[in-house]
């Protein structure tokens, strides 16, 4: 046996994640205060059965290596040799392994320098790329030399089209899949190219080697974007897109974030250059932690939708612990992102992060978008909001100045103000905790399809088997949710025996697995502990889910109605128009 798994058989998770943190029962799994970010409430969960922890709150994930290695900072041979000592277990000499991790680094390497190479081909120099070509240059409005800074490519919407290339190139199958690039198929043996169909936009380190790749559609598929999973060169946690190009300039001008490629892109052909990604909203102490080598300076400039703002939230709330300058630059409410503003306004970009807003200004603006600030009501709200915040300032003069801004902007006395600061009021988040879907955290954060998925993975056999018999396939539009669905249908059909959450995982691919590992992690609060309210909830989404359903089949009606009555069909455009009224009984 492995050294490795010997240690994983003799170390359960959940003492180990007990010796560092403090985590309960709850339900199936265990919960606590996230060790790697700064939160007040719970979103740490970890899991005996499965022996992974993730948290909700940061998106930390893993087994007890990756816990180790993050909370240790610590490379993985380093928390490999700190578990073996706690295990008991012998290892081989450090050396013969870091040679071989070396070595594996950089046939890794190879293939991510060639897959660059071939995406950027298909996109800039064969038909195949064409229509994508036409995306970047006219929809995204994207320049060839811009194209060619960022060595964009395509990934042609074909099964094994890199694979083949790969493999032509003597490359074996285990490399490519540790690379990311090419991922198992449904059947033993079958492998597939991960980034198929998708522009693609490399990931570089401060080396400028290629660590991984982030793809985004142009068929509308879902995911929107697909991102490398981590492996032996690439992390995400502590991965910041372009800052191999921008660290120079930020080291001069500070650092600004934004949510994803395409931001810093068009931020860079409106010539700002110190700009960084984060690959989407959730910003990590990783990230900081490495940014802070080059500057204290930092910018947010996430989306304007409401969960960019809660994200510029969250991540100033990170950057505060690590002493960073923080400000935040908003995109006006007609764009949706910093993209968008650029390719429709080029000349405000600069603008826009020349004159950033101080953070607490941001927070006061939050909460007045929330809030009515001339009602009673909606004044406590933004009291409560804005008290939970500055509770923590310490900084008389910013005290004093805001204590007077928000008297004045709500019409109300200093004193009221100054006293709810200082009590760190924060009624607008007061409710009781019910289990029901519109109090779960994770729930609002997530699909319909999601939770029901989640529900099934946890539910009692008999329960899990109802549900699964009133479901179908079409209920699960996502491809990755509809390959669980079908899977665990199977599964649990005529089933009498208790359902193994671990047995069940193993059936699947690592990207699928790691899907249906984290849906088991979920927090349902009182769910969990009640069947009653269990049964209820599952009954209440499946109802949801299957009204999602009847409204996607009366749009694909209403398609083939008008259809009908362009080819002026009478007796189809009746047909179908009572099985549209038929249909749409389901919805009253």
């Amino acid at each position: 046996m492995e050294p490795k798994d010997e240690i994983k058989q003799k170390i359960n998770i959940v003492d180990l994640v007990n010796s560092y943190v403090s985590i309960k029962k709850s339900g199936r799994n265990y919960k606590g205060i996230c060790p790697f970010h700064s939160e007040k409430s719970p979103s740490f969960m970890v899991s005996p059965e499965l022996q992974i922890f993730k948290c909700f709150g940061c998106n930390e994930a893993g087994d007890i290596f990756s816990f180790v290695e993050k909370i240790e900072g610590v490379d993985f041979p380093a928390a490999l040799e700190i578990l073996a000592e706690k295990a008991n277990v012998q290892l081989k000499k450090r050396e013969n392994y870091d040679s071989e991790k070396k070595s594996r680094k950089g046939i890794i390497f190879e293939i991510n320098h060639l897959a660059l190479e071939y995406y950027h081909f298909i996109l800039t120099k064969h038909k195949i790329g064409a229509n994508a070509l036409d995306y970047v240059k006219n929809k995204r409005k994207l320049s060839a030399e811009t194209i060619e800074k960022f060595k964009i490519g395509y990934a042609p919407d074909s099964w094994t089209s890199l694979y083949d290339f790969l493999t032509r190139k003597k490359y074996g199958v285990n490399d490519l899949i540790s690379a990311g690039v090419v991922i198992a198929g449904n059947k033993p043996g079958n492998y597939i190219d991960k980034f198929k169909g998708r522009v693609i936009f490399p990931m570089t380190d401060i080396s400028g080697k290629i660590v991984g790749f982030m793809g985004r559609t142009i068929f509308d598929r879902d995911p929107k974007y697909l991102n490398t999973s981590d492996t032996e060169v690439f992390q995400k946690g502590t991965f910041l897109y372009s800052l191999d190009r921008a660290k120079v300039n930020i080291k001069k001008e500070g650092a600004v974030f934004v949510e994803g490629p395409m931001d810093v892109i068009s931020a860079s052909q409106a010539g700002v250059e110190n700009v960084v990604a984060s690959l989407g909203t959730s910003l990590t102490t990783g990230q900081l932690k490495v940014v802070s080598r080059y500057t204290k300076d930092i910018i947010f400039c996430f989306d304007s939708d409401t969960a960019g703002m809660t994200a510029i939230s969250r991540a100033i709330e990170l950057a505060e612990a690590g002493e960073f300058n923080i400000s935040v630059s908003v995109i006006p409410s007609e764009h949706k992102d910093l993209d968008e503003l650029a390719i429709a306004k080029p000349k405000e970009v600069k603008e826009l992060f020349s004159k950033p807003m101080p953070i607490y200004d941001f927070f006061l603006i939050s909460a007045l978008k929330k809030y009515d600030k001339k009602s009673p009501i909606g004044k406590n709200k933004i009291i409560g909001e804005l008290s939970a915040i500055f509770i923590r300032v310490k900084n008389p003069v910013i005290l004093d100045h805001y204590t007077k801004k928000v008297a004045e902007t709500l019409d109300l006395s200093e004193d009221v103000v100054a006293q709810a600061f200082k009590r760190g009021e924060s009624e607008y988040n007061e409710s009781s905790e019910t289990g029901s879907v519109e109090s779960s955290t994770i729930f609002k954060t997530k699909s319909v399809q999601e939770y029901m998925l989640a529900l099934l993975l946890k539910a009692p056999l008999d329960t899990a088997q109802t549900l699964l018999y009133k479901l179908g396939q079409k209920d699960f539009t996502n491809p990755q949710f509809e390959a669980i669905f079908t899977e665990l249908k199977e599964h649990l059909s005529g089933r009498k025996k208790k359902f193994d959450i671990k047995y069940f995982s193993q059936k699947f691919s690592k990207e699928l697995k790691q899907v249906i590992d984290e849906l088991y992690l979920w927090d349902f609060g009182t769910l969990d502990d009640n069947l009653i309210l269990f049964e209820k909830e599952a009954g209440e989404i499946l109802i949801r889910l299957k009204m999602d359903t009847t409204k996607r089949d009366l749009k694909d009606m209403s398609g083939k109605i008008k259809d009908a009555e362009e080819q002026k069909d009478t007796n189809l455009v009746k047909e179908l128009t009572e099985k549209f009224s038929k249909l749409s009984e389901k919805l009253k």
